[in-house]
């Protein structure tokens, strides 16, 4: 069996028979990482997401620095990636629309909001960082562990806590500030800025 060490040379020297080896070696977890982070798509789209991961691999391989992780914790990471990168392409099954004759009961905490809603925060989540934007997706949209995802970018555990807090903290000011020139422009009061 060949150590990670040897695969990791294989990638660099564009063996073949070494991603062959890799893919043998690591398909099914990355397919789990995929499936569970693409949850609801056709296998396809799993399939291809994890493809790309291994191809991401064989192109920067590298990149690849075993003093961050091992092996397959940085092929998992291309995973997610790739994953993450599959669902802002295909949000078909992500935000489905919702039918035409159905509305959001108000009373429901947990119903979706309107389309105005979603656009509001959307606005909102575009005024952060690129990475505070990918960090709420992950955490809040894909519900991933805060340990892993701090392993995945590098980061500590309290670097992401506090980057998940300050994010939160200006998309509440931002949409109470959006909320506030609604109801100014609402009430014909357009010049109150």
């Amino acid at each position: 069996m060949d150590t990670e060490e040897r695969l990791c040379a294989g990638l660099v020297a564009r063996d073949p028979d070494a991603l062959a080896a890799l893919i043998d070696r690591y398909a099914t977890d990355l397919h789990a990482v995929a499936a569970r982070m693409l949850h609801g798509a056709p296998v396809a789209d799993v399939e291809e997401a994890v493809a790309d991961a291994f191809v991401a691999a064989w192109q920067h391989a590298t990149r690849y620095d075993p003093s961050r992780g091992s092996l397959r914790t940085w092929l998992v990471m291309l995973a997610r990636y790739a994953a993450l990168e599959h669902k802002r392409r295909h949000r078909r099954w992500l935000c489905p629309p919702p039918a035409a004759d159905v509305s959001p009961d108000a009373s429901d905490p947990y119903a979706p909001g309107g389309l105005a809603e979603r656009q509001r925060v959307q606005a909102a989540l575009a005024t952060l960082s690129p990475l505070d934007r990918e960090i709420v997706y992950r955490r809040y949209f894909l519900d991933e562990d805060l340990d892993r995802l701090a392993l995945s970018l590098g980061l500590s555990r309290h670097a992401v806590d506090n980057r998940l807090w300050r994010a939160r903290r200006a998309l509440r000011a931002e949409l109470e500030d959006v909320t506030a020139r609604e109801s100014r422009e609402g009430s014909g009061d357009v010049g109150a800025r």
